[in-house]
């Protein structure tokens, strides 16, 4: 009778103190707990930021793209592509060399003694 006593007043409350503290401890701390669920929404949101990036620069470059195709040609777009790939000038176009840009450039940058 004493035994029957002891599990039921003692071990039973015990054993189910223990496993309602390790059942609460996992949902807050454990692997898929409400920390982690925390930093999977923060993530989330970092994704989605990140996406919404992504899409306006393919929205960008679908633009350009459909500006290179042959029905909708655009002049000016070739023309730039062409002058920065070859290099090319058109008449009456002043041209400044790189380094002749950066030394004034450096020139305008230094105060006046």
């Amino acid at each position: 009778m004493l035994r029957a006593r002891f599990l039921f007043e003692v071990v039973a409350p015990s054993v189910l103190l223990c496993w309602t503290a390790v059942l609460t401890y996992s949902a807050v701390a454990g692997p898929s707990g409400y920390r982690a669920l925390a930093a999977l929404e923060a993530e989330l949101e970092d994704r989605g930021a990140e996406l919404d990036a992504l899409r306006d620069r393919r929205a960008a470059l679908e633009k350009r793209a459909d500006q290179l195709s042959s029905k909708s040609l655009d002049p000016d777009l070739v023309d730039e592509r062409i002058r920065a790939i070859l290099g090319y000038s058109r008449e009456g176009d002043v041209v400044i060399a790189r380094a002749d840009m950066e030394r004034a450039l450096r020139a305008r940058e230094r105060p006046a003694d």
